[in-house]
């Protein structure tokens, strides 16, 4: 039962993730549905971390795929001009000569990489690879992205 669960809600985040980031969408809309993708994914991940949600590495390893994915298509919508002109969270020192964004995200794509290889079979396994993604995360989180209003 669970694993339908999760598979639908990883078909339904992938297809809503693709139709924003195709068609016309500007980029950031685009990276917008992408981050959404990211999030969604880390509720599932994180439910299963801190033993709240049984873990099932079926479930988990499709969920950090999707994760890479949609960071690996977030990573560079982010060009200049796209800081304003629509509401967004992304704050203006992402855009800053010498910002470490694109490195964060590289770093995010890289530990999220390292999880689906290890494939983690258990519990004791996953939390310090999923403990890696979430730091990631948090980092560019507390940089890069103004709370919500």
């Amino acid at each position: 039962m669970y694993i339908k669960k999760i598979t639908v809600i990883s078909a339904i985040t992938v297809a809503i993730a693709a139709t924003a980031i195709g068609g016309g969408h500007s980029p950031i809309e685009q990276r917008q549905a992408a981050m959404k993708a990211v999030g969604g994914q880390m509720r599932t991940l994180g439910g299963m971390a801190q033993g709240k949600v049984a873990y099932d590495d079926f479930a988990a390893i499709s969920a950090l795929e999707i994760m890479r994915d949609a960071a690996m298509t977030a990573r560079p919508l982010f060009p200049s001009g796209t800081e304003m002109g629509f509401e967004t969270r992304a704050k203006p020192e992402i855009w800053a000569e010498g910002s470490e964004f694109d490195a964060i995200m590289g770093q995010l794509i890289a530990n999220l990489d390292a999880a689906i290889a290890a494939e983690p079979a258990d519990l004791a396994s996953y939390r310090p690879l999923f403990g890696a993604v979430a730091g990631t995360c948090k980092a560019c989180h507390e940089k890069y992205r103004a709370p919500e209003n």
